[in-house]
């Protein structure tokens, strides 16, 4: 993997939820990861996440703050594989602040609990970053 900026600073995240959606027949499955984290300054179009080998399928951000929750349009999602990333950009500038955000994903085959956090869900995926993590919560529901 090619060294790039520290995600952990641009983004501090306070929880994830998972959610493993198990599929009839033989379409597979379908991942659901809510983060609710800190987005840090600069102001940016985008929100850059670790992720191998997953495919991610839809995507919203949401900012919470005291004017109420304002959703920002995903304008794109840009997969680097080379950099094990995933970047949702937006058309609105996201400022600094508390935000949530929301994403569909393609899961591995097999979900093995030794694989590294970015190869089973979309994360920031730095040891300086989990050390924040209030929690993690995981359910599993069959379609």
């Amino acid at each position: 993997m090619k060294r790039s900026e520290s995600l952990a600073r641009l983004f501090v995240p306070g929880s994830y939820v998972l959610t493993l959606i198990q599929a009839k027949a033989d379409t597979g499955a379908e991942g659901l990861v809510t983060i609710t984290g800190q987005k840090m300054p600069p102001p940016s179009k985008r929100i850059t996440l670790h992720q191998k080998g997953l495919k991610i399928t839809g995507a919203r951000i949401v900012r919470h703050d005291k004017k109420g929750d304002q959703e920002f349009s995903i304008a794109r999602i840009n997969h680097l594989p080379t950099f094990e990333q995933v970047r949702l950009h937006t058309k609105e500038t996201l400022f600094p602040g508390p935000y949530e955000i929301i994403i569909n994903f393609s899961p591995q085959p097999k979900l093995e609990s030794k694989l590294p956090k970015r190869k089973l869900f979309p994360c920031i995926d730095e040891p300086s970053a989990w050390s924040g993590v209030q929690s993690i919560s995981t359910s599993s529901i069959a379609s």
